[in-house]
């Protein structure tokens, strides 16, 4: 059973000896993963924190919903900046996998290379969020909390499940029509 080419299959490495056509396949393997740690980075800096982001998002917010907003803006913030963790660290897990799932070998079954990639996928994106916390704790308007590091984990794990489950089903929908072939040729 093969990738799904709409996912990983433009930017599987070719089969080529070239030092440049190498060096292209993991640009293109791990380009995505090094955007979203760099973004990660670029929202982890003071100019981004909290006291110089809140302002200008419930502005935002009252000229779409009127100013009744106000009155839960604390509350309303507050999830938007956790809604921002658990599905920012949720997609960079999921652009670690992809990057796996391209570089992990192909001897092995489909789904233990599966779970190899989801469980190295989840480890980076831990480790990613344990360093931004960290960095956040030396910068004087941010604060690093480990709670943060526990909700971006949930969202790679969220994520991660969400592909798995989809992959199973499409490997299981793909078995099926090849059966079902292999059934209409016999006949």
């Amino acid at each position: 059973m093969s990738s799904s080419p709409i996912f990983f299959g433009v930017y599987a490495p070719q089969t080529s000896n070239s030092g440049s056509a190498r060096l292209q396949a993991q640009l293109r393997t791990w380009l995505p993963v090094l955007v979203c740690v760099s973004l990660i980075a670029v929202e982890s800096t003071s100019f981004l924190g909290t006291d110089r982001t809140s302002e200008p998002l419930q502005r935002i917010a009252e000229t779409l919903f009127g100013y009744d907003v106000c009155v839960h803006w604390k509350l309303l913030y507050h999830l938007i900046r956790k809604t921002g963790h658990f599905v920012g660290y949720g997609m960079l897990s999921l652009v670690c996998f992809r990057g796996l799932w391209i570089a992990l070998p192909r001897h092995v079954s489909r789904l233990v290379r599966q779970l190899r990639a989801h469980g190295l996928a989840l480890v980076v994106t831990f480790l990613v969020a344990s360093a931004d916390e960290f960095h956040q704790s030396f910068l004087p308007n941010r604060d690093g909390q480990f709670s943060d590091v526990l909700l971006d984990t949930c969202g790679a794990m969220a994520l991660g499940l969400l592909l798995f489950l989809a992959m199973q089903a499409a490997g299981r929908k793909k078995q099926a029509q090849k059966q079902l072939r292999h059934r209409v040729k016999i006949s």
